[in-house]
């Protein structure tokens, strides 16, 4: 038969395996939820601000470098309005971050000089959304093919894209009406000079 010590000693200890198992619980999910959540970056937070004409490139730049500091399931906000890029924002061994603004027709991204935007490199689960990216000038030219023989391409150039004499082509992409975007594999053409 158990002494009255005794069965106060269990009694505490069952508590306290209670306690122990619960608390247990209670860190798990929330070193769990903690990796689900994330940071939320605003990008004015770094001094990038929408509508100034001032270049948001190294402001961008860095809300983007303490997200990825800060580790995974991070998201980085712009607010409406444009932003404006010299250079290409550098995107390096991001773990699920999203990029966002506050839709395509509220938050533009404008480049003078890059072919792209983002240059993502070794990213795993990169989310960019809600918002749109343009070019001032366009660093691609568009127009129609009108003539062809085994020594030229004869291509009328469409406004508001413009040709530079003596430019050399990279390449020659097919566009896909539908999908509103170059058209990749068979319908791609590339040259090589």
């Amino acid at each position: 038969m158990l002494s009255r010590s005794s069965i106060t000693i269990i009694f505490l200890l069952t508590i306290s395996m209670k306690f122990a198992s619960a608390w247990f619980i209670f860190m798990v999910i929330s070193i769990q939820w903690s990796h689900i959540a994330g940071a939320t970056f605003f990008v004015s937070s770094y001094g990038a601000f929408p509508n100034d004409n001032i270049d948001d490139t190294s402001a961008v730049q860095l809300a983007i470098n303490k997200a990825i500091a800060n580790g995974s399931n991070n998201v980085v906000v712009f607010q409406s309005g444009t932003y404006n890029f010299t250079s290409a924002i550098s995107i390096y061994s991001a773990i699920n971050l999203t990029v966002m603004g506050q839709g395509m027709q509220q938050t533009l991204l404008v480049g003078n000089s890059p072919a792209a935007m983002f240059k993502p490199l070794h990213c795993q689960g990169l989310t960019i959304t809600s918002l749109a990216i343009d070019f001032d000038l366009l660093p691609f030219t568009a127009g129609y093919v009108v003539s062809v023989s085994t020594s030229y391409l004869d291509v009328q150039v469409v406004s508001p894209h413009r040709a530079d004499i003596g430019r050399q082509v990279h390449a020659i992409l097919r566009y896909n009406s539908v999908m509103m975007r170059p058209a990749f594999g068979p319908n791609t053409y590339e040259i090589y000079q």
